[in-house]
């Protein structure tokens, strides 16, 4: 691999960065990663479309939601976003970890078990969900939207698979349309810029300004 980096003659101690390679905006990728995954449980758990085969959710979790999300975070990491690398990866994390669930769980021999375990899974994840829905109240309306959405989500999970009340998965699936729809509208108001198209999407800054 050629060097990228070259010092500076040897009389200096300092360094100089001739050949920086131009890194693109990877935001875009795992908020349409994040987006799909989550419209694609949404309507498994509404049952719309006469889907209830978990083939396609396997998939799409590990491959989606999983794969791609987790790689769009370490590049955020790499451009210096804290916030999106540490979400964007934690739920690529979260996407591999249900498909392999979905994958290896035989529901049909230990329904009890399934579901037992299932609510400690989205119980952390509810967790950790609303730690960033507080971290991001001073973000923008989309960003808080789809994190107060997804909330909303996980404890509709929650309380359905330790009470089996089937009302609260289809409540989470009815928010979990509303997440995604959030975070299809940030992936254009991030993606729509002036040199790619006419049209703009407004996010809402939330951040307090300086005086």
């Amino acid at each position: 691999m050629a060097c990228l980096y070259k010092p500076y003659p040897s009389n200096t101690s300092s360094a100089v960065n001739l050949h920086s390679p131009k890194i693109g905006n990877p935001t875009p990728l795992g908020l349409s990663a994040f987006a799909m995954s989550v419209m694609i449980s949404a309507l498994y758990n509404l049952e719309l479309f006469g889907a209830v085969q978990s083939n396609v959710m396997v998939s799409v979790s590990l491959f989606t939601g999983g794969v791609v999300q987790f790689a769009s975070g370490m590049w955020e990491f790499k451009v210096g976003n804290t916030f999106g690398g540490t979400g964007f990866s934690a739920f690529g994390g979260f996407w591999l970890s249900y498909g392999t669930i979905l994958y290896l769980f035989n529901t049909a021999t230990n329904t009890d078990q399934y579901h037992s375990t299932m609510g400690v899974f989205c119980l952390t994840w509810l967790v950790f969900t609303f730690i960033f829905t507080l971290a991001c109240i001073r973000t923008n309306l989309g960003v808080l939207s789809a994190f107060v959405f997804l909330t909303i989500t996980f404890l509709g999970e929650v309380i359905f698979h330790f009470s089996g009340a089937t009302i609260f998965i289809k409540l989470a699936g009815v928010f979990g349309l509303l997440t995604c729809s959030a975070v299809w509208y940030c992936l254009g108001a991030v993606l729509l810029t002036p040199d790619l198209s006419p049209i703009s999407l407004p996010l809402y800054d939330l951040s307090v300004k300086d005086n």
